[in-house]
């Protein structure tokens, strides 16, 4: 029997489908499915959603057998995930493994998950544990909130009895995702387009009864996309970033989350003046892409601009943002 025949190791394979978030044609995503695939996923329950990074884009080469829907444009992680959810759940399924192109799982990591939704039903969503690409430095076991709203990666190992460590939230990178929390709480947040969609839906779903954790012995590959994006990364950060606090935290959460935006700007402002003046190394172009992002996002969280990101200073690697004949709007 084939890899691609087989079900996967550790659970009923018709109770899972995958949903692939592709951006842009570099072939990032092949190795993924092919991944996938050597885990014992059956093709025919894999769907790629591409979003194009340029008009006409083509479509990426797939192995035979797995499923593709396009975009018109670069719907952001939010919109093009729920597209993929909603197809594959017509479909039918318990299990949704929700995975972005660039994701990495290490071999056993796909059983690993599968074994852990099965003897955990009270567990809503579980994660892998992350390491950063290319290396075992531990990126994230589990994310964190603090009271005031505020989010962090847990970089220290825990060690729970039953080998999940429960957590407030996890990557959207690679998180397996029952139905049944789809079906109580709704889907992603459109609206955030991308950036802390996957902590609000933990949110929602740990209020709604579900624990999240990440199951340490199953391992997958990050990579930050923050750096090739400054100006677009500090824009979704800040504005999602005081959307959900203000979700996690109320009054409170909205008005430290804030607070913190404004401090940052003046911060990154006195970066530009210091390289400016040479008075430390490197370019102002970093920092301002910095400040400019910050402070139009803290801008826009107020006056209601949801979507994607506007135009911004510094380097970015998204693109195709508006639709055919549209502007892109909030």
């Amino acid at each position: 029997m084939s890899a691609v025949e087989r079900e996967p190791a550790g659970g009923d394979g018709g109770a899972l489908r995958a949903v692939v978030l592709s951006y842009g044609d570099g072939g990032e995503v092949g190795p993924l499915l092919l991944s996938l695939l050597a885990e014992g996923m059956a093709a025919e329950r894999i769907l790629v959603v591409h979003n194009p990074a340029r008009p006409g884009e083509p479509d990426p080469a797939l192995p035979a057998g797995v499923g593709l829907l396009r975009s018109s444009h670069n719907l952001g992680y939010a919109a093009g995930m729920n597209r993929g959810i909603e197809r594959q759940r017509e479909c039918g399924c318990e299990l949704l493994l929700l995975l972005t192109h660039d994701a990495r799982l290490c071999p056993g990591a796909l059983a690993r998950l599968l074994a852990a939704a099965e003897a955990h039903p009270d567990f809503g969503l579980l994660g892998p544990a992350l390491v950063f690409a290319g290396s075992e430095r531990p990126f994230s076991f589990g994310g964190l909130s603090r009271a005031g709203g505020g989010m962090e990666h847990r970089t220290e190992r825990p060690e729970p009895a039953d080998g999940i460590a429960a957590c407030d939230w996890v990557d959207g990178g690679t998180v397996l995702v029952r139905s049944a929390v789809l079906e109580r709480v709704g889907r992603f947040d459109e609206r955030f387009w991308s950036y802390f969609e996957e902590a609000e839906l933990c949110l929602r779903a740990r209020r709604a009864g579900f624990r999240v954790g990440v199951v340490l012995d199953a391992i997958a590959e990050q990579a930050p996309g923050g750096p090739g994006r400054p100006g677009v990364w500090s824009y979704l950060m800040t504005r999602n970033g005081i959307a959900y606090a203000w979700r996690a935290a109320g009054p409170g959460g909205l008005a430290l989350a804030s607070a913190r935006a404004v401090f940052e700007v003046g911060l990154e402002l006195l970066r530009v003046l210091a390289r400016g003046l040479r008075l430390r190394r490197g370019s102002p172009t970093e920092p301002w892409a910095l400040a400019v992002g910050t402070a139009r996002g803290l801008f826009d969280f107020y006056r209601r601009r949801w979507g994607p990101p506007p135009p911004l200073p510094g380097p970015r690697d998204v693109a195709n943002l508006a639709p055919p004949g549209g502007d892109g709007g909030a």
